[in-house]
């Protein structure tokens, strides 16, 4: 008798187990292609900047990231680093810049990005650096851009 359970048993894993192998195959597979990307269905967003912030941004399909930082601390300020992460690819501006109370940058432009399909989705990872003229002490404001490739 315990041997007609063992093979029900048996017979259940092996109808069902393919097919839960199958399953995990494909969602697998589609992982890999970037389906499950959520990039992909986000419209452009920045999120976790603080007081100096990105204001607008672009990512081209020849792999060219250009945007503008705002200075939002209250005090006159000092940028002297931007890095932008796309992928496995790091870009910065070195070249320090001054910023007024409020005042928006000049476009920043950083290459060396992998080529991107139009309307493809993309996380941008973006460090920068700055001092506060007043007080001297350096900071640093963090975050992530989303967006899709333009043409």
């Amino acid at each position: 008798m315990s041997f007609r359970k063992g093979q029900a048993a048996l017979d259940f894993l092996m109808t069902y187990g393919w097919a839960i192998a199958l399953v995990v195959i494909i969602a697998a597979v589609l992982f890999a292609l970037g389906i499950f990307d959520v990039s992909n269905f986000v419209g452009s967003k920045a999120a976790g900047f603080s007081l100096v912030a990105v204001t607008g941004w672009k990512f081209d399909t020849a792999g060219g990231f250009t945007m503008k930082v705002s200075n939002q601390v209250g005090q006159p300020i000092t940028v002297s680093n931007i890095s932008v992460t796309i992928g496995s690819n790091t870009s910065n501006v070195a070249t320090p810049f001054d910023l007024a109370t409020g005042e928006a940058s000049a476009t920043q432009t950083f290459s060396g990005f992998a080529s991107q399909i139009a309307g493809s989705g993309y996380t941008a990872k973006v460090t920068i650096a700055y001092t506060d003229k007043n007080s001297g002490f350096d900071y640093t404001s963090t975050g992530t851009l989303t967006g899709k490739a333009t043409a």
